[in-house]
């Protein structure tokens, strides 16, 4: 099954709308997503350090597809293995990171290596990105999301998932979430079967589309 899944990720997924007119997205994975965000002594963004932990079936079921020695857990080598499928995967989707400084995209290295484990039945993956630069947040707010746009995987934070690490500034953290019922008043030909079903289109929304933690010091 999660073969499929990460192949899934790979050519979108499907998406539906209910009768009433409101969209009805169809997760497959459910996660919390905790975000540090690390800042140097004059405030300047330098690292983005992901936790994702997902939930309890999508986990168990990872154990079915990976436990090649069949004990009953992922050992060091099976996570491994899962893990560079996994940063193989989600590379084609940004590893699910949107990063801003005001409308500007803040482009990043990609990560050396996703990171996993369990914890009370749950997979956890741990990963970090660097931006290209550093940003000052002193002079241009910081805005991050953790997304899936095709709405396979379902990504679920708020201000009390998002943490600053590094040198101590006074900032302060606010999550805004889409407003679904505008977006397909104004785009409903948008939100079909179709578009959903190709990657490409759905690569391409935009901004509006995601959840965002806007980070401001």
């Amino acid at each position: 099954m999660i073969r499929k899944f990460l192949k899934k990720l790979t050519i979108g997924s499907t998406f539906a709308i209910a009768a009433t007119g409101i969209v009805g997205a169809h997760p497959h994975v459910w996660v919390e997503a905790n975000m540090e965000v690390v800042l140097n002594q004059n405030a300047e963004f330098t690292e983005l350090r992901h936790v994702w932990r997902f939930d309890e079936i999508f986990s168990s079921t990872i154990i079915l597809d990976f436990d090649a020695n069949a004990n009953g857990k992922l050992d060091e080598n099976e996570l491994n293995e899962l893990t560079s499928i996994v940063q193989k995967s989600i590379a084609d989707y940004d590893f699910y990171t949107a990063l801003r400084s005001g409308n500007d995209v803040i482009e990043f290295y990609e990560p050396e290596k996703i990171n996993a484990y369990y914890d009370d039945n749950r997979l956890i993956m741990f990963f970090e990105v660097e931006p290209s630069k550093p940003y000052n947040l002193k002079e241009q707010a910081l805005r991050i999301s953790a997304s899936d746009t095709s709405f396979y995987v379902a990504f679920d934070f708020t201000e009390e998932n998002v943490k600053l690490a590094g040198a101590e500034h006074a900032c302060d953290t606010k999550v805004v979430n889409p407003d679904f019922d505008e977006l397909y008043a104004t785009n409903s030909e948008t939100f079909t079967e179709a578009f959903f079903n190709d990657a490409n289109l759905v690569n391409s929304l935009g901004d509006e589309y995601y959840s965002w933690a806007n980070v401001s010091c």
